[in-house]
């Protein structure tokens, strides 16, 4: 009946994985044929490098040269007026110093006839769509003033609201939001680059609302006029979101279908946590490009090897890339050459370093991948028969109730369409696979059948994988905005599990021989282990890894196109060989050793699996990245078994020594 039960769920494991194939199939090509990455650069920082005494064209023409193919824009606001000496800015204390010559009753009725904000001086040529973008813009707030003697005859107004220039906002100082309030886009100046033959890249922040959603039109006709669809937003929050959760905001929504519908393309920033993100990520569905900054001028550091990682390894497909720093050439610390000589330096380095694959350009979204609901209840039952397969290691009866657990796991998803049902399928198949595949060296009677067990485990390992690709499929996986969920438990269970497993026979006698002092000592360094590995786990683990190792990192990768994972080649498989052979050639307390030592064996298994849990890595690069850890962690396993072999050859030496 066992063996039975066994080949039927082997034959839905099977079945299910040959269903599924075309998902996989047609993820990899999704991944592989976008090949096409876009260095994009801010109008803004051009414009400041211009104003310092660059030559525009020369600038224009050398970014070309290196590959730039998007110069961001975002909306004109009357601080941008200013800068351009079109309108003039002024504070009720600088009227005041303007109207020395006049009476004191007018100067009074300058200080104290008005509201706080500030005075709007327009220059007589200022174009006239600007003047009436203010006046649109801030239609309720604002008014001419005709009562100042020495300005009669000039637009000046007067805007309620702030009554600063610029605030203090934490350590940093933000200019007065009167000044930054967009009032539309230079249609002159992004006609001017897109003659270039750049693509303008609209930037945008949470400051449009009723009374200047006109921007929003305009953006619009730019969009079409000169075929240019890419949208990022700036700041905390995106379009429409509510300023607090206690406000039943919903414009989120509603600018998100609108923009969605207009053709548009979200450009999220790697890193940054934007609120809305996930509103708008749902709305655009396929139509999302992510987006990585490089600062040259942050002090970071390591600017080539994280942008050509970023579109190599993490399905990134533009690089937002700054090329001034202008805070510091305010100061004067640096001249508008040395700004742009170092951006061109540095940009070059990329275009140098960027695998041959990958060629700069126009990006694009990736294509549209979504699984039928078919396919993924296959794959959902496929996942219940390998872990029933799994349990049969326990008994029959636990292997028949995780089966019917895991169809009412596919039943709920069936029913209610929640990723969350995949999620936990997926993260309960992650910590079978790498368990089972570890637990696979526990019976070694020849080195041959090393070998095989090696293969079986890696092969249980990939299946879990599969299943795990299968399961969260689609084009939000693919740029992280839905993610594989529970990776510190897929750090822990596989070795908690596993080293259960291995002492279940006698944990009396384990019990009593922890209550020597040696062995609390050994607990304790096997713990303080295990946290490391925890606090390392994740994206944000490079923050405790040395140095050293990260120069180790950068030389795997370098040499190997792709670094194998530290864990697997260095750790997990070479302790999954050594035990193996310590199983086949060890009696009694030696034999027990090596059956312990899968445990640290699991750490290998569960990081392939963990390889494939990042869905935004491209597939290619995970199965390379794999490949490299079993081969290379083989090798350093026979190289454990030839200095255990050492090492059992000349202890009774030393010891006698002792």
């Amino acid at each position: 009946m066992l063996d039975s039960l066994k080949k039927i769920l082997m034959a839905i494991v099977a079945l299910s994985i040959l269903l599924t194939a075309p998902l996989i199939y047609n993820r990899a090509k999704v991944e592989w044929q976008n090949d096409t990455y876009e260095m994009i650069v801010p109008y803004e920082e051009i414009r400041e490098l211009e104003n310092r005494g660059l030559d525009t064209g020369e600038m224009l023409s050398t970014l070309a040269d290196l590959g730039v193919k998007g110069i961001s824009f975002e909306p004109t606001g009357i601080q941008d007026l200013e800068k351009k000496g079109q309108v003039m800015t002024l504070t009720k204390s600088d009227l005041f110093s303007m109207l020395q010559n006049e009476d004191e009753v007018t100067r009074e009725n300058v200080l104290y006839s008005r509201a706080n904000g500030l005075y709007i001086l327009l220059r007589n040529d200022l174009d006239e769509r600007w003047e009436r973008a203010i006046l649109t813009t801030f239609k309720d707030r604002i008014e001419k003033v005709e009562d100042v003697p020495t300005l009669t005859g000039e637009s000046l107004y007067f805007i309620s609201g702030l009554n600063k220039q610029e605030l203090l906002q934490g350590t940093t100082t933000v200019s007065n939001p009167i000044l930054t309030k967009p009032i539309g886009y230079d249609e002159e100046v992004i006609a001017e680059y897109a003659a270039y033959g750049f693509e303008p890249v609209f930037r945008i922040g949470n400051n449009v609302s009723e009374a200047n959603s006109f921007v929003l039109d305009q953006m619009k006709q730019l969009s079409d006029q000169f075929d240019a669809h890419k949208i990022v937003f700036t700041g905390n929050a995106m379009l429409g979101v509510s300023p607090h959760e206690d406000l039943e905001i919903t414009d989120a929504e509603e600018y998100a279908l609108r923009l969605k519908n207009e053709g548009f393309v979200l450009m999220p920033i790697e890193f940054t946590d934007q609120d809305g993100l996930q509103t708008y990520a749902r709305t655009f569905q396929n139509k999302i490009v992510r987006l990585h900054s490089i600062d040259f001028f942050d002090g970071r550091g390591g600017y080539t090897d994280r942008a050509t990682r970023a579109v190599k390894e993490r399905n990134i497909r533009a690089l937002y890339i700054h090329i001034a720093d202008i805070k510091r050439l305010e100061a004067e610390m640096i001249t508008a050459d040395q700004s742009f000589e170092v951006a061109t330096i540095g940009i070059d380095a990329i275009q140098e370093k960027m695998a041959d694959k990958h060629q700069p350009g126009i990006s694009q979204s990736y294509n549209i991948l979504k699984s039928s609901t078919w396919m993924t209840l296959a794959a959902l039952i496929g996942v219940a028969a390998f872990i029933a397969v799994a349990a049969l290691m326990v008994s029959e009866k636990i292997a028949l109730l995780t089966f019917g657990g895991m169809l009412v796991v596919a039943a709920g998803y069936i029913v209610t369409g929640s990723i969350l049902f995949l999620q936990a399928a997926a993260l309960a198949v992650s910590i079978v696979a790498a368990t089972w595949a570890a637990i696979t060296g526990e019976y070694i009677n020849s080195k041959k059948e090393m070998v095989i067990k090696f293969v079986k485990a890696a092969a249980i390992a990939l299946i879990g994988a599969w299943f795990v690709t299968a399961l969260l499929y689609g084009n939000l996986f693919l740029v992280k905005i839905d993610e594989f969920r529970g990776v510190k438990l897929l750090f822990l269970l596989p070795i908690v599990l596993t080293g259960l497993h291995v002492i279940r026979d006698h944990v009396k006698e384990l019990a009593l021989a922890f209550t020597r002092n040696y062995y609390f000592i050994i607990f304790a360094v096997l713990a303080a282990g295990m946290a490391i590995l925890l606090l390392r786990s994740g994206n944000d683990a490079g923050e405790i890894v040395s140095g050293a190792e990260l120069m180790l990192r950068q030389g795997l990768e370098d040499l190997m196109f792709v670094r194998p994972r530290t864990k697997e080649f260095l750790i997990g498989y070479p302790l999954f060989v050594l035990a193996m052979f310590i199983i086949y050639q060890g009696k009694g307390w030696e034999q027990r050793i090596g059956k312990y030592l899968l445990a640290g064996g699991a750490i290998g298994f569960l990081s392939t699996v963990n390889t494939f849990t990042h869905l935004h890595i491209p597939l290619y690069i995970s199965v390379l990245r794999t490949i490299y850890g079993f081969a290379i962690g083989a090798l350093l396993g026979i190289v454990l078994i030839w200095m255990y072999k050492l090492g059992k050859k000349y202890w009774p030496l030393i010891q006698a020594k002792l």
